[in-house]
């Protein structure tokens, strides 16, 4: 089983009362929250393991996301959430 966390930043208002869960790889003044999120690959797809159900990315997250997931032996282009959806 290949596991990789990443810590993510968020907008605590935004996820609990707002548009949803849409994490950065950096810090913001919106983005001040944290959280590792656990990413699983399972048949060539990186699957979010860990709670905190990601809703989607904004502006290149997704690709960032992916550069830090992908390695020489495990590489994907898709990412999905808890759910299986694609994100």
């Amino acid at each position: 089983m290949i596991i990789k966390y990443i810590k993510l930043y968020y907008d605590s208002y935004e996820k609990n009362f707002g548009d949803g869960f849409y994490p950065l790889t950096y810090k913001d003044q919106s983005c001040n929250e944290s959280v590792d999120i656990g990413f699983e690959y399972i048949d060539g797809v990186w699957a979010q393991y860990t709670e905190n159900c990601i809703n989607g990315f904004d502006l290149g997250e997704r690709k960032k996301v992916l550069n830090l997931l992908n390695d020489s032996q495990h590489h994907s282009n898709i990412i999905v959430d808890r759910l299986g959806y694609l994100i």
